[in-house]
């Protein structure tokens, strides 16, 4: 029986450099990394196939879109960058990126297009809107629950925040309350524009 191979947080960590850079001293890299290492513990890092080495690479976008997302519900801080920028460093094989967009739910959304870079940005968002629910069960069962995941991700922000905000993140306010709301079902893509 052949050992499975991982793709470590190192082979990804240029790129997940550029994707979460969204405070100037805050620790979105560091809670990356350590979602990473959940990604990794629950199976979801895997390196043995091209299909899942792409389907790996594309769980960092995903990660990534995650967190823009959220930033933008809680402080209106999203940079709303395009899935091909996200992806632009990770070296995604295009034809392993067809095969996982047509085992999508979103498969059939792809017939009209007709310029390949919206035909490759439309299959990227359709894979990274595939797995929001298998990174939202990692990431749940890594933290405990999903209030936990949430109060998590709210104390990435700079330090000098934190330390302002302590304990704010269940200060019933509009921007917590749909935050929480993005987290709680498994990060509610409508709540989003994507």
């Amino acid at each position: 029986m052949s050992q499975t191979e991982n793709i470590a947080w190192d082979k990804v960590e240029g790129a997940a450099a550029k994707m979460f850079n969204i405070w100037v001293d805050g620790s979105e890299l560091k809670w990356a990394k350590e979602a990473w290492r959940h990604l990794a513990a629950f199976g979801l890092t895997g390196a043995t196939t091209i299909l899942e080495i792409t389907a790996t690479k594309l769980r960092l976008v995903t990660l990534a879109r995650i967190y823009h997302e959220f930033c933008g519900l809680a402080w209106d801080e999203n940079p709303d960058w395009p899935v091909s920028y996200l992806a632009e460093n990770l070296e995604i094989d295009p034809v392993a990126l067809g095969i996982l967009a047509a085992s999508t739910p979103d498969r059939n959304d792809f017939e009209e297009l007709t310029e390949d870079d919206s035909l490759i940005d439309d299959a990227v968002l359709a894979v990274v809107n595939s797995q929001r629910s298998e990174i939202f069960d990692c990431l749940t069962a890594a933290y405990g629950d999903a209030i936990r995941l949430y109060s998590r991700m709210w104390h990435t922000r700079s330090e000098d925040e934190k330390k302002d905000s302590e304990g704010d993140e269940f200060e019933v306010t509009d921007p917590n309350a749909t935050a929480l709301d993005y987290v709680i079902p498994g990060f509610r893509s409508d709540l989003v524009s994507s």
